[in-house]
C-alpha cells in the first residue's frame, strides 16, 4: 500500500507540474500576442498620423488664400470673356472712334445692345488691321449678335466684316482645325452643304437645303 500511495503522489505531483508548465506556456503566448498587438497598434497609429498630416497639408494647400484668389480670378476672366465679341475686318483709321464703328455694325444687324470697353486689341503694325473687342451684359446677347452676323456678307460695305466670340488660345486652335476640316469637306463633296454648328461640322444635302429655304 505504501508503494501505491507513493506512486499516486508522484503522479499527482507530475500532473501538477505539467499544469504549471501549460499555464506558463499560455502566459508566454499571451505576452507574445500582446507585444505583437502593441506593434500593430503603433504601426497603425503612425500610418494614421502620416495620412492625417498629408491630408491636412493637401487641404491647406488647396484652400490657401493664394489658390482661392487664383480660382476666383480665373472664373471672373472666363465670365468676362463669355460676354465679349471680337470684330474683324474693320478698317483702322487714325483718330477713329471704335464705339461708333461697332454701333453701325450692330445697327446693320438690327441690334442695339448696351456695350462697353470697346477698343482695338493687339499691337499696332503696318499693313495690319487690329480687331475690335467690346463687351455686352450677358452671353445671351452675344449669342443673339453672332447668330445674325452672317447677314453682313450680304450688306455692301460690310462683306469683309467678321464677328466672333472671344475664344481662349486653346479654343482658337480647335476652331482653326475645325475650319480647315470644313474647307476640306466642302472641296471634296460639292454636292452637299457643310457648316459649323455648336462646335461640330454638320452636313446637309443641297436638295434638302433648297427645300428647307422654300
Amino acid at each position: 500500500m505504501s508503494n501505491a500511495r507513493v506512486q499516486l503522489e508522484n503522479l499527482q505531483e507530475e500532473k501538477i507540474a505539467d499544469q504549471k508548465n501549460i499555464i506558463n506556456l499560455q502566459n508566454e503566448l499571451i505576452s507574445q500576442k500582446n507585444e505583437e498587438l502593441g506593434l500593430v497598434s503603433k504601426t497603425v497609429e503612425a500610418e494614421l498620423k502620416t495620412y492625417s498630416s498629408a491630408l491636412q497639408q493637401s487641404c491647406s494647400t488647396a484652400l490657401s488664400p493664394k489658390n482661392i484668389v487664383a480660382a476666383v480670378q480665373k472664373v471672373a476672366r472666363e465670365d468676362d470673356r463669355s460676354r465679349e465679341v471680337l470684330v474683324f475686318g474693320v478698317a483702322e483709321e487714325k483718330g477713329e472712334c471704335a464705339t461708333v464703328k461697332v454701333a453701325k455694325i450692330l445697327e446693320q444687324l438690327e441690334e442695339k445692345p448696351k456695350f462697353q470697353q470697346c477698343r482695338r486689341i493687339g499691337q499696332l503694325r503696318e499693313n495690319a488691321v487690329r480687331p475690335i473687342k467690346f463687351s455686352v451684359r450677358s452671353t445671351d446677347i452675344v449669342y443673339q449678335i453672332l447668330s445674325k452676323a452672317k447677314r453682313l456678307r450680304q450688306i455692301e460695305g460690310y462683306k469683309t466684316v467678321y464677328l466672333s466670340p472671344n475664344r481662349t488660345p486653346e479654343e482658337r486652335v480647335a476652331r482653326q482645325k475645325l475650319v480647315a476640316e470644313l474647307k476640306e469637306k466642302r472641296t471634296g463633296d460639292p454636292n452637299s452643304r457643310y457648316f459649323i454648328r455648336k462646335g461640330e461640322i454638320v452636313q446637309v444635302a443641297l436638295e434638302e437645303s433648297f427645300h428647307s429655304t422654300e
